[in-house]
């Protein structure tokens, strides 16, 4: 079982980035990870464009990514081809037709995160980007927000499906 919110929260990330830098989005490679929304957290110290590390505008990033679910429900009410796009390039990925990175809410090291999983020949594999120490402070923030919640579920946090990854 995956989510996708990390993933939507990335692609946006991605897009922003492009836009506030003036380069082609295909140039920026960088995650969201944590949850979807307010606990996510953007690895901007890991970020790149062109394949050289970027100044990141953080706080205009952040305002974007906070503002855009807003303006989209505002602008025509729900997403269109995000959540779409997601699971099918996912699938493409899970089945082995193509091999690459998403990433997606899965089982990892006794919770549920956001992370970039690696699909080689469809088999994940967690690829974690390095985190600054304040990145690492807020995914540790995120992890604790997440095991409240899934607790107030009644449901342990550590429930695991076939397809955890470790």
């Amino acid at each position: 079982m995956y989510g996708i919110g990390s993933n939507l929260d990335s692609a946006r990330y991605r897009l922003t980035l492009a836009r506030l830098l003036d380069v082609p989005a295909a140039a920026v490679r960088g995650h969201v990870i944590g949850e979807h929304g307010d606990g996510a957290v953007v690895c901007a110290s890991s970020t790149t464009v062109n394949g050289t590390p970027a100044d990141i505008p953080l706080t205009e990033v952040r305002a974007e990514l906070r503002t855009r679910p807003g303006r989209i429900s505002a602008g025509v009410g729900r997403t269109r081809s995000g959540p779409a796009g997601a699971v099918l390039s996912t699938l493409r990925k899970a089945l082995g037709l193509v091999d690459g990175t998403e990433e997606l809410t899965c089982h990892h090291r006794g919770d549920w995160l956001g992370i970039p999983l690696r699909f080689t020949s469809g088999q994940p594999v967690a690829c974690l980007p390095a985190l600054d120490a304040g990145e690492d402070a807020q995914l540790v923030a995120t992890t604790a927000k997440l095991r409240g919640a899934y607790q107030a579920l009644g449901r342990p946090a550590s429930s695991s499906t076939p397809l955890e990854t470790t």
